[in-house]
């Protein structure tokens, strides 16, 4: 008879064993779940964000390749500090058409003329350089209320043209 009892207080330990061990089981399972779609979303960010750049990127090239390709009259990459805006914080709006980001074009001359270019071995007399700056930018992410995605990426790229001074 006692040896029924140790048998019956055994199988109840058994049980209350394999219960805690399901337990413990069942939360590393929702632990590894959990840390997985962690790592879906962190990699689903980076991979928006490398999109979002090389648009970003795309469009700026495509501005300045359409610039290029313009006839001089309506190239304005060849625009002096006169044909800008008086306030150097605003630019021209030269997105290009269907683009994903807004890409604007800066007057960085400092002054109404164009300045001294960078120095090399052998510069030339007379000539000066044009300095402009492109700046694309790009909201992505979940959007918000504005209907803007939460998160923008700016690229900006600096342009120094050899042109020949005026005679003014």
């Amino acid at each position: 008879m006692a040896m029924n009892n140790l048998k019956s207080k055994q199988k109840g330990i058994v049980l209350v064993v394999s219960l805690v061990m399901i337990i413990a089981v069942t939360a590393i399972a929702v632990t590894l779940l959990s840390s997985s779609s962690i790592d879906i979303k962190m990699t689903s960010a980076a991979q928006e964000s490398e999109v979002a750049i090389a648009r970003v990127k795309a469009d700026s090239v495509q501005i300045i390749t359409q610039e290029k390709k313009a006839a001089a009259a309506n190239n304005r990459l060849l625009y002096e500090s006169g044909q800008f805006p008086v306030d150097p914080t605003q630019g021209l709006d030269v997105t290009p058409v269907n683009s994903s980001s807004q890409v604007i074009l800066f007057n960085s001359n400092a002054g109404p003329t164009l300045l001294d270019c960078p120095i090399v071995v052998n510069p030339t007399p007379g000539i000066k350089c044009n300095m402009l700056r492109i700046e694309a930018t790009l909201n992505y992410g979940k959007h918000d209320s504005n209907g803007k995605g939460k998160h923008n990426v700016t690229v900006s790229s600096g342009i120094a043209q050899e042109m020949g001074a005026s005679s003014s």
